[in-house]
Formats: structure tokens, sequence, C-alpha cells
């Protein structure tokens, strides 16, 4: 079992450096977020006060974001193989044995990707907390600590997270038959397994919990300390319910745009919302940084307007550039490279579905552009989310705060939004037109 194992992880090397590449960012970050907690633990005192508090705000933002990318890498990875797993059971490859593989193959790419970010997190650690905290006074002269121990802990706990995100795919693959899986290797399902349901209420009860004690008439800095952990727990919730929300706003907005408007569009509009797990896996992590940076911005604003409104002084709840990093680096840098890692995956396993478009006519240029208004589909139907879950969040906060209206950061929604299309045009484009360059008869052949 051991050498199909890694025979198979050897093969399939495209697909598992995507879902890799994504564990590597998480492992960085996650061994950011622990070099606080244990800095903080080592000196105890005004050091560990100050960032025990720094690293609750980064681990919330950051474990939400870990969690949908996390999950939607390793569903689309397996996703993207059915067909093989389909071929094994063909060959006498027991289903349970097929399950016990792909779970092998997870845990493997899990700890190997969560270790090298640990190691890469370890030379740049210092740097960055000097950077972030040089402003503030108990922690100069502060050493930094990031042990074996924290990269050990970060590494066991991406390793399970992954192998939690990817069971539910493994069993699938275990279980389907393989006439079913050769036939469609991706049938459009639109499923909520008992676990999403479980979050979904859940992420929705923390919702309503933190909107009811959201107290306006407290000092301002408790109040931001509160209202801006709710966008992302709105963001959470979005995310949680991905497999019925994303597949019906996507269709919703789509369906705006008539199809004799352009044959591209057509093709690109039925190919987004026909291959979910796809679709899912690029939509969910830029929804989630549009949802966190639009939220931490409106929030700011939001608080500020209101200190204004009370003292007749702008000095409100304000954002150093070095906050914003630590808060919103490591979820924008998971959310950017798993994007675009997932849909360069997918792009490599359509190119006989673009040599199928060739075959009856279509020209290189015509799927190259059926690829650009599909990166488009998926940009927007993330902005619609992210913007709904801050516009959500900005309300709570401002009806909270008794202001008319909230003061919604849209510049900061339209940046990280302007850059995830870049990376997922970037992600779509290059292996669309790379896959061009096989010849057709030898994309069509069989495997």
């Amino acid at each position: 079992m051991i050498r199909l194992v890694l025979s198979d992880l050897v093969r399939q090397s495209r697909v598992w450096l995507g879902v890799l590449f994504v564990i590597i960012a998480t492992g960085f970050v996650g061994a950011i977020t622990a070099g606080l907690l244990e800095t903080g633990s080592v000196h105890g005192g005004a050091v560990q006060e100050g960032l025990s508090s720094t690293a609750s705000a980064v681990i919330m933002f950051t474990v939400i974001t870990a969690l949908v990318v996390l999950g939607s890498a390793a569903n689309l990875t397996i996703s993207l193989q059915l067909r093989t797993y389909a071929l094994w059971q063909l060959v006498g490859v027991r289903p349970v044995l097929v399950g016990v593989v792909v779970l092998a193959q997870l845990g493997i790419v899990g700890l190997v990707g969560a270790f090298v970010g640990c190691l890469l997190a370890l030379p740049v650690f210092p740097s960055l907390f000097v950077w972030v905290f040089r402003e503030w006074p108990d922690m100069q002269g502060t050493s930094v600590h990031l042990g074996g121990v924290s990269i050990l802990i970060v590494t066991v706990a991406i390793g399970v997270v992954v192998l939690l995100g990817g069971l539910r795919s493994a069993r699938r693959a275990a279980r389907t038959p393989p006439i079913e899986a050769l036939r469609d290797a991706e049938p459009p399902r639109v499923r909520m397994g008992w676990l999403r349901i479980v979050l979904t209420v859940a992420t929705i009860g923390a919702v309503v919990a933190l909107a009811l004690n959201l107290d306006g008439g407290a000092s301002m800095s408790t109040f931001s300390g509160q209202a801006v952990l709710l966008t992302p727990l709105i963001a959470a919730v979005f995310a949680a319910a991905g497999p019925l929300l994303f597949p019906l706003v996507l269709r919703a907005w789509t369906a705006a745009i008539p199809a004799r408007a352009s044959a591209t569009w057509l093709l690109a509009r039925n190919s987004a919302r026909y291959r979910l797990s796809r679709s899912n896996a690029a939509i969910g992590p830029l929804m989630v940084a549009i949802a966190l940076a639009g939220g931490l911005y409106t929030t700011a604003q939001t608080t500020a307007a209101a200190q204004a409104a009370r003292t007749g002084s702008d000095a409100g709840f304000s954002l150093a550039p070095e906050g914003v990093v630590i808060l919103l680096g490591g979820p924008l840098l998971l959310s950017g490279v798993a994007a675009a890692a997932t849909v360069f995956m997918s792009s490599h396993a359509r190119g006989r579905e673009f040599a199928l478009i060739q075959a009856v006519g279509s020209t290189p240029p015509t799927i190259l552009l059926v690829a650009v208004w599909e990166a488009v589909a998926y940009a927007v139907t993330a902005v619609i989310l992210g913007a709904a879950a801050t516009g959500i969040g900005g309300f709570l906060i401002a009806d909270a705060l008794d202001l008319p209206g909230a003061a919604v950061s849209f510049p900061a929604m339209g940046l990280i939004s302007g850059g995830g299309l870049l990376l997922l045009l970037a992600a779509t484009v290059f292996p669309t037109a790379a896959a061009l360059r096989t010849e057709v008869p030898r994309a069509l052949a069989v495997e």
C-alpha cells in the first residue's frame, strides 16, 4: 500500500502540489501565530497580556480562513482524481483500501506541507515581530521564541484539519461505483454533510450572540475589540453553507446576463455552474479575504464615526499598517494562495474538456476567452458574498452604535477584489494556454 500511496502522489503531482502550497502557506501563518503565544508565555506580565490579545484576534481570523481553504483544497484534490480511484477499483483494489490510500495521501501531504511552512516561518518571525511591535514600549528588547513544541502542535493541528476536510470526499471516492465515476468524474451534487450543518448552525449562533452582546455604550476600544469579530463570523457562516449558498448566488447573478450575449460567456457560465467543487474552492477563499479586509476597515471607520459624533473629534479606532499586516496578512496570504492554487489544479485536469471544444470547431483564442469569463464569474460571486458579509456586519455595528448607517470601506474591498481577480486570471489563463499546446488526438486519447 505504501508503494501505491507514494507512486500516485508522484504521478498526480500537479494536483497534489496545489494543495501542498496551500498547506505550506497555512503552516507558515500558523507558526507565526504560535510564535506570538509562545513568546508571551515565556516572558509573562505585560508582554504576555499584549501578545495574547493580539494573538487571539489573529487566531480568530486565521482559523476561519484556514478551515475554509484547507477543506476546499482537500475536497477538490480528491474530486479531481475520482476517475483514477474508479480505475483502481476496476483492477481489483477494494473500496475500503481506496479510502485508506486517499486519507494516507492527505495525511502525508498535510504533515509535510505544514512542517515546511513552519520551517519557512522560523527566519521570518523575528524580523516581523520587531517591525509589528516596534512602537510598543513593553516589547522593546523582547526576545522571540518559536520552538519545536509549537511547531509540532501547528503541524499536527493542520494535518488533522486536512484529514477532516477531506474525509467526506475520501468516503465518496471509496463508495462511488466505478461506472458512475468513469461516466462523470464530478457529478453536479449539492450536499451539506452533517459536519457542515453543525458548523453552519454553530456560526449562526455565534453571530447572533455577538450581535446581541454588542454594547454601544462601552468604550470604543472595548466595543471595537468585539465588533471586529462580527464580519469574520458572518463570512464563516457563508463558508460553512457554501455548498448550498455559492451555487445559488452564482446562478442568480449569471442568469441576469443572457446566454445570447456571448457564446464564450455561455460556455464559461455553464462550466462554473456545473463543476461545483472547483467553483466553491475558488470562490470561498476570495470571499473570506474580501469580508475580512472589508469588515476590519468598515469596523474602524464606523467606530471612528461614532466617536466623532460623541466627542466632536475625529480621534477613533485607527488602523496602523503593522496592525493590518499582523491581523490580515496571514488570512490574505492563505486566501490568495488557495484561490490561485485551486484554479491552477483544476485547469490542468480540464485538458480533455478543452480538446473536445477544439474538436467541435472552437479556436484557441475562443477557449482562452472562456477561461477569462470563468475566472470573472468566480471573482464576481466572491465579491457579492464578501460585500454582503461586510454590509451585514456594518449594519449590525452601526445599529449598536445608534448610527444611521455604516461607513462601509469600498476601497478595501475593491483592492482585495482586484487582486483576487488578477490571481484567478493568472491561474486560469496560463494553464489553459499550456493545455492548448497539446494535440487534440493526444489529449482525447484514453489514459
